[in-house]
């Protein structure tokens, strides 16, 4: 125990003169992460954001009655209402500064009286589209319910009797409606998840992946120094030493996954329902990893040759198997044989304990299988060590 501990400090010691080594693999899938989450939000689409002026120069019921539909669910928080005068209004449309302005002229109100024509002014922004075109739509419904208002209350209108107006539109509502409309709203049983939940997954696992990689490939730094044969005479052996080895990289794993999971918490506002048990995991499957790519590593006949087998195993699985893309992106054909790699497997797991979903007997099978296959590439991974490879 004590040599395996010497073992794991001096891995520990090797990282701190390099601290960016293994910071940069989590720091730029975790930045992708945060951004994704801060700009395209929580969950669900996006909500188009718009600034809407308004020159209110009829100062009237019927001006106010008009402005006041932007001020509703869900038109409020689609826009930012600011009240201006013409010459300010034309300046900032001008300049790019909102969706649309919209310009009541005085006199709406006695013309709406009347039933006289009458013209609103709007000028919309040409660099975006969505929008001016619902400034556009809710407009065109105002002015066509003022048209049936007119009709239905006419002269209560050309007598500025506004509650016998509103007593009147009112009283439609009392008798039987003509047509029945029998609304079914069918509830999404699947969960919207934003754009940084999506990806927290794919990222952190694409780190994982390729330093588990880059650390398997540490060994041959090890055999060319000589140092894999001054251990294989040492009272301990090659056995303490390569524990102690493992025990360094699920460390390292475990901080990563720890340090990833509460940075997307915090800064980037991604749901985490088990932040000790998605890390634990993530240490887990990533130790595993890194056992198996060790175990490959080794079977080549020298470093470069190491080099390029390891990219052609850890590349395309980690394209296939969720490390690029999220499965919910994927083509079905596709994603269905990526759940199939280790590492997809390992991501689908993490999901699941990440989200809260996972069920007990589940995660305690994934968790068997995960060390038992770990177990038995740590035995390989000796046995070779302690044959050929060492000398």
């Amino acid at each position: 125990m004590r040599f395996i501990w010497i073992s794991t400090l001096k891995d520990l010691w090797r990282a701190r003169r390099d601290p960016f080594a293994f910071t940069t693999w989590l720091a730029i899938p975790l930045l992708i992460v945060v951004m994704l989450n801060v700009v395209f939000g929580g969950g669900g689409a996006p909500v188009p954001k718009g600034r809407l002026l308004i020159a209110d120069e009829d100062s009237s019921l019927a001006s106010n009655v008009l402005a006041t539909a932007f001020h509703r669910d869900p038109l409020d928080k689609m826009f930012v209402i600011e009240k201006v005068d013409r010459q300010e209004g034309r300046e900032r449309i001008d300049h790019g500064e909102a969706s649309a302005f919209l310009i009541i002229p005085k006199g709406l109100q006695q013309a709406f009286s009347h039933n006289q024509p009458f013209r609103l002014q709007l000028f919309t922004n040409p660099s975006q589209r969505i929008s001016p075109q619902i400034v556009e739509e809710t407009l065109s419904l105002m002015v066509e319910g003022g048209f049936y208002v007119q009709h239905m209350a006419a002269a209560e209108l050309r007598s500025a009797n506004f509650g016998a107006v509103y007593r009147r539109v009112m009283s439609l509502q009392k008798g039987p409606p003509l047509i029945e409309l029998e609304t079914q709203v069918i509830q999404e049983k699947k969960q919207t998840k934003g754009l940084g939940a999506l990806f927290l997954p794919t990222m952190l696992y694409m780190s994982i992946w390729m330093i588990a990689g880059v650390q398997a490939g540490d060994i041959w730094k090890e055999r060319m120094s000589g140092a894999l044969r001054r251990v294989a005479v040492a009272p301990a052996g090659l056995g303490a030493f390569l524990a102690g080895r493992v025990v360094f990289i699920a460390l390292v794993f475990g901080a990563i996954a720890f340090a990833g999971l509460s940075v997307a918490r915090s800064m980037g506002g991604v749901p985490v329902a088990n932040l000790a048990g998605s890390a634990a995991w993530a240490m887990l499957s990533g130790t595993a990893f890194y056992v198996l790519l060790l175990l490959l590593t080794m079977q080549s006949s020298n470093q470069y040759t190491a080099h390029v087998l390891v990219n052609l195993v850890t590349l395309p699985l980690a394209l296939v198997g969720g490390c690029f893309f999220p499965f919910e992106i994927m083509p079905a054909w596709m994603a269905a044989i990526g759940r199939l790699t280790p590492n997809g497997w390992a991501v689908q797991q993490f999901s699941s304990i990440l989200t809260g979903s996972a069920e007990a007997r589940e995660v305690a099978l994934a968790l068997a299988g995960l060390v038992a296959v770990s177990a038995l590439a740590f035995v390989l991974a000796l046995r070779r060590l302690r044959g050929s490879f060492a000398v």
